[in-house]
């Protein structure tokens, strides 16, 4: 069974310039064949310095423990989207048992990112923005000889929001600052 709630004071949901949004959502058993419980708490804040440079900060903390002695399902673990730590592939970041990355019962992320909304003419329909993102996936209770590669990954980059007759379109080039030599990367 799963819950979770939302409390929204941003301006507007699609691209905010101010306010924030706090989540939390939990997993507990209600029949499953390996019991488990899982909490993943969110937190982004937006703020307006002027009509040119809009600033998020966002926070994301998940962790998912087996009770009973249980492992935590493969399905189930935790894995850092390409959104959350852009840079890296997604669920290609963190323990590796053998030549599969597993996920990890913990995870975090912290993003910084910068909106330049009026760098570019309103005629090219493109906004640019800067970021920086830092995140972590760790922790296996099913093996304890996995390399973790417990170290702290990070990367930064420029992001481009075209508008397009279709609808918007997202284009992120980044460049990896810190990474473990078992994770798998992307530039664009």
């Amino acid at each position: 069974a799963s819950y979770g709630f939302d409390y929204d004071q941003r301006d507007r949901s699609f691209m905010p310039t101010s306010g924030s949004i706090i989540g939390f959502r939990q997993t507990l058993p209600f029949y499953a064949d390996r019991n488990f419980i899982s909490n993943t708490f969110t937190l982004s804040k937006y703020m307006s310095f002027s009509e040119n440079i809009l600033v998020a900060n966002k926070y994301y903390v998940s962790a998912i423990e087996g009770l009973n002695d249980d492992d935590v399902r493969l399905n189930k673990r935790n894995f850092l989207s390409s959104k959350r730590l852009r840079g890296f592939q997604r669920g290609k970041v963190g323990p590796k048992d053998d030549k599969d990355h597993v996920g990890g019962n913990y995870a975090a992320a912290v993003n910084f990112e910068m909106s330049l909304p009026k760098l570019l003419p309103d005629s090219t329909n493109l906004d640019v923005g800067l970021f920086l993102d830092l995140g972590n996936v760790w922790g296996v209770d099913y093996d304890k000889s996995i390399d973790e590669s417990n170290k702290l990954r990070s990367s930064a980059g420029l992001v481009a929001n075209y508008s397009s007759p279709i609808g918007p379109l997202s284009f992120t080039f980044s460049q990896n600052l810190s990474k473990a030599p078992t994770d798998e990367t992307e530039s664009f």
